[in-house]
């Protein structure tokens, strides 16, 4: 029996040119005044890539095609000159749909000192996510990834029970 799907493991940074920057901030003032000195532009209108994760597959099993399957993907963006954490859930279709976002706090920011920081820090919340699906279903891993993926396919999720056992906060709002 498969106790987890989402392992470290299967966590895939990609570093960009705002990874260096990240590592060596301890809070937002921090932050622009290095990507400032590092000539790195940033402007408040874009949404940029600091650490994007890689998709984490499941339910290959259910189709014909590989290509076809539900998928799970997150990462830290930089938007609105805010650092954030999303969650993004795909169609076996290739539709992506948010479904968490978190503004990190300045003290969240200082404890990613590396790639290895981050890596965790997405892992634990994904893991948080994992068990939100688990605890739903109640079917094991595989039933309730299947019946998640068919939420997903239908567009029709408990997105209150799904979320409930992360961590953090969905808390945008509190920044507008």
């Amino acid at each position: 029996m498969q106790d987890k799907l989402i392992t470290k493991d299967k966590i895939f940074i990609q570093d960009t040119n705002f990874s260096n920057v990240l590592y060596k901030s301890s809070g937002y003032e921090d932050f622009h005044t290095n990507a400032a000195n590092n000539n790195i532009e940033i402007d408040e209108n874009r949404t940029y890539d600091l650490l994007p994760s890689g998709f984490i597959d499941f339910n290959q099993h259910l189709y014909e095609d590989i290509n076809h399957m539900n998928s799970i993907s997150s990462g830290l963006f930089l938007e609105k000159t805010l650092i954030t954490f999303r969650i993004f859930i795909w169609t076996s279709r290739g539709e992506g749909f948010e479904i968490f976002k978190h503004v990190l706090r300045g003290s969240e920011i200082n404890e990613l000192k590396s790639k290895d920081d981050v890596i965790e820090y997405i892992y634990n919340h994904l893991s948080e996510l994992e068990d939100g699906i688990i605890n739903t279903y109640g079917n094991g891993v595989i039933k309730s990834f299947e019946e998640f993926g068919k939420g997903i396919e239908s567009k029709k999720l408990p997105l209150p029970s799904l979320l409930k056992n992360l961590t953090i906060d969905n808390n945008l709002h509190d920044f507008r």
